[in-house]
């Protein structure tokens, strides 16, 4: 129900990291020039964490976007997938879960959740939920987005009215030196 991208972002978080029981997460969306950037991170007690902290994730988040298909792990210290992936061993995550943020099969960004404490926190069975949560966090993040353009596409008609307004005036006033000033005084009041 909000319209403000910032707190949508955190809603979206607070609710994944609560239904999916993760230890932290965080949010990548999809700039315009195709790059995936951190826009939120956040620890269980719903604490803004260091978006460097993710920064050895990114391996599979961006796997998640080029195939578009969810990666989720019981134990990734023993899964085949992560072998090669030093963040894995070195941070001992154990659970780990990244969905897509798709609007109508178009990539908007990418959610990403992971469990150090404990082994299979996230089930197959869960894909189906995160993935329906997914799609309704990817729509609201659009939403929220279009609204913050439509917001600033008004801020700049306004100051456009505005400048046409104060050139008509302007005109108004050289056209006729007895009354210079005079439709001025009139706008101010």
């Amino acid at each position: 129900s909000s319209l403000g991208l910032k707190r949508v972002l955190d809603e979206v978080m607070d609710s994944l990291i609560a239904l999916m029981r993760a230890e932290r997460g965080f949010l990548m969306l999809r700039e315009k020039n195709g790059e995936l950037v951190a826009q939120i991170a956040r620890g269980i007690d719903h604490v803004d964490l260091e978006l460097e902290a993710f920064a050895i994730s990114k391996t599979i988040v961006h796997q998640v976007a080029e195939t578009g298909e969810p990666v989720l792990t019981m134990n990734a210290q023993q899964d085949s997938r992560f072998n090669f992936q030093l963040s894995v061993a070195a941070y001992q995550l154990r659970s780990i879960l990244c969905v897509p943020l798709k609007i109508k099969d178009e990539l908007i960004g990418v959610i990403y959740a992971d469990n150090r404490a404990h082994v299979g926190i996230f089930q197959e069975s869960d894909l189906g939920l995160i993935s329906a949560f997914a799609d309704q966090a990817a729509v609201a993040i659009d939403n929220a987005r279009l609204f913050e353009n439509l917001k600033a596409a008004n801020e700049e008609l306004e100051i456009a009215y505005q400048a046409t307004l104060e050139g008509w005036v302007r005109a108004l006033d050289l056209r006729d030196k007895e009354t210079e000033g005079h439709t001025q005084r009139v706008t101010t009041m």
